[in-house]
This record gives structure tokens, C-alpha cells and sequence, in this order.
């Protein structure tokens, strides 16, 4: 039979058992705890970095930034020796080095984000503005020939849109995708014509309108449309039809 003293050594052991066990636990929670709160702050800085990459930041703004990114290596250092000089994360946890850390990440990652979105809008500006579609539709007379421009236009300024209006580019590729579009966009515009003789733009505002008649057909009409290669591109119904 078992005495009592063992008894008590007995009890005395599974105490400790579980001491050690539920610290184990906690210290399991905490470690899960600190890890999520850094995986945060890192993936969104890691997003903004890549997002950053494609972009010629100011000067200014690249000190900056460098600043802050030796703070951060500094904040990080420091935890890192806290936890090899104690192997204690209730200790880290407590420590003032772990809220430095979490708070340069995340300083880094604003300045960084408002960095990038001061040389994306330099991108934007430098690369020319750009008239809305409707706009340019109302001051350009209704031919068939800017109406295949406008179309032209209106598709590639949509596809410019898309990616002006991104708070920052996703990749380079939205760079070079913003230049081929803009580029796009002129080169329609060159096909514009703003100018119309008086009774060719009554013409085809009467086209446009379904009310046009042989009599606007007149002689200076005729060589316009000749002119321009578009002979081909109308019928003549009799009003019954």
C-alpha cells in the first residue's frame, strides 16, 4: 500500500504536470497572439511594397521612407536579442520592444502608401489628360468618320480608366497597359474633324436625325463625301420605304 507521503508526491507531481502544462498553453496562445498581430502589419506592408515598386518616388519621400525602414530593422533587432537572451514570451509580451516594433511596421507602411500615391498621381499627370468620351462627342460634328474614332476612343479611354483610378498600380504592367492606352486614345483623336462645312454638318445632323432628303444632297455635300472616301457609305430610300 502506498503512503501517504508517497500519496503527496504523487499529487505533487501531477500538480506540477499540469502547471507546466497549462503554461505551455498559454505560452502556445500568446506565441499565436504575436504571430498573427506581425503577420498582419507584415503582409499589408509587403502589398504596398510591391505596389511601390514600379514607381519613382520623390526624393523627400525616399528619405522618408528609408528612415523608417532603419527604424523598423533597428525595433526588430531588438526583439529578436530579447528573445534569445530570455526565452520567455509572457516577457515579450510585456516588453515595450514588441509595441515599437508592431508600430514602426505599420509607420513604414503609411508613409510608404502615401508616397506611392503622390508619384502615382506625378505618373497620371505626366503622362497628359485626357477628354471625356461624351464630352468630346458633343463638339465634334456626328460623321461617320467620328463616329469610328469616338467609338475607338471611348474604348481605350475606358480601359485608361480602369487603371487611373487605381489608388496605386497593381503592377508595372498597369504602367505600361495606362501608356498603350493613352496613346491609343491620341491617335483616335487625330482622326477627329471639328470643322465641317455648314450644309455637310446640316447633312449629317439630318441623317443622324432620319430626316435627310436628296435636297441637302447639294454639289458642295457631294464632293465632302467623295473627298473623304464615304460614297459607299449611304442608301437612298424613297420616304414610302
Amino acid at each position: 500500500m502506498t503512503t501517504l507521503l508517497q500519496r503527496s508526491q504523487i499529487l505533487d507531481a501531477k500538480l506540477k504536470s499540469l502547471t507546466l502544462a497549462k503554461r505551455h498553453a498559454d505560452d502556445y496562445n500568446l506565441i499565436q497572439q504575436r504571430t498573427q498581430e506581425w503577420n498582419d502589419r507584415n503582409e499589408k506592408l509587403r502589398v504596398f511594397r510591391s505596389r511601390t515598386a514600379c514607381l519613382t518616388l520623390r526624393a523627400e519621400d525616399v528619405t522618408e521612407v528609408t528612415s523608417k525602414r532603419a527604424a523598423l530593422l533597428q525595433n526588430a533587432s531588438t526583439v529578436l536579442a530579447r528573445l534569445n537572451q530570455d526565452d520567455d514570451i509572457n516577457q515579450l509580451t510585456r516588453d515595450a520592444a514588441w509595441k515599437r516594433l508592431l508600430k514602426s511596421a505599420e509607420g513604414l507602411t503609411e508613409v510608404l502608401e502615401a508616397a506611392g500615391r503622390k508619384a502615382w498621381s506625378a505618373y497620371l499627370e505626366e503622362r497628359g489628360t485626357l477628354e471625356d468620351p461624351v464630352a468630346l462627342r458633343l463638339r465634334t460634328p456626328p460623321t461617320p468618320q467620328n463616329d469610328e474614332a469616338l467609338r475607338a476612343y471611348q474604348a481605350s479611354y475606358a480601359a485608361y480608366q480602369v487603371i487611373a483610378r487605381l489608388s496605386l498600380p497593381r503592377t508595372e504592367e498597369d504602367l505600361t497597359l495606362l501608356t498603350t492606352h493613352v496613346a491609343a486614345c491620341r491617335q483616335a483623336f487625330l482622326l477627329l474633324t471639328f470643322d465641317l462645312p455648314i450644309e455637310v454638318k446640316r447633312f449629317f445632323e439630318a441623317i443622324n436625325a432620319g430626316s435627310a432628303t436628296l435636297a441637302q444632297v447639294t454639289p458642295s455635300v457631294l464632293e465632302w463625301i467623295a473627298k473623304n472616301g464615304r460614297l459607299d457609305g449611304f442608301r437612298v430610300r424613297s420616304a414610302g420605304q
